[in-house]
């Protein structure tokens, strides 16, 4: 029996790895481009993982969006308050919006819909 898949867990294995990649512009543009391509390797096949319904795909989504969660608020604080500089406004405003679409995505996963496209 072919299992179905349905629409969220598509757009989730698209589009998960913008929250975990959102960083300031300067940031982005300062890092070598090769740094990145290590966490694109790792969504793109956690996105073949979910699109081919893994069971352990939806497992390893949960913990990477929670650690993203966890993972931003733990230096959104210590670098948003620079000290002289002022509040970096940008990276505050890049973390939150990580931390949003994180949840987003944690809610998204929980949904009963997804987890029986994943055990069925």
């Amino acid at each position: 029996m072919k299992k179905s898949r349905p629409i969220e867990i598509t757009l989730v294995a698209i589009l998960q790895f913008i929250p975990a990649l959102l960083l300031p512009p300067e940031l982005l543009l300062s890092t070598n481009p090769l740094v990145l391509l290590v966490p694109l390797a790792f969504f793109a096949f956690l996105c073949w993982a979910m699109l081919t319904l893994k069971r352990w795909a939806l497992t390893l989504c949960i913990f990477v969006q929670g650690f993203n969660v966890i993972a931003r608020f733990l230096i959104m604080f210590p670098n948003v308050t620079g000290g002289e500089e002022g509040v970096d406004v940008m990276f505050l405003i890049t973390s939150l919006l990580g931390v949003l679409l994180s949840t987003f995505i944690l809610y998204v996963v929980d949904r009963p819909r997804v987890h029986v496209a994943f055990t069925a």
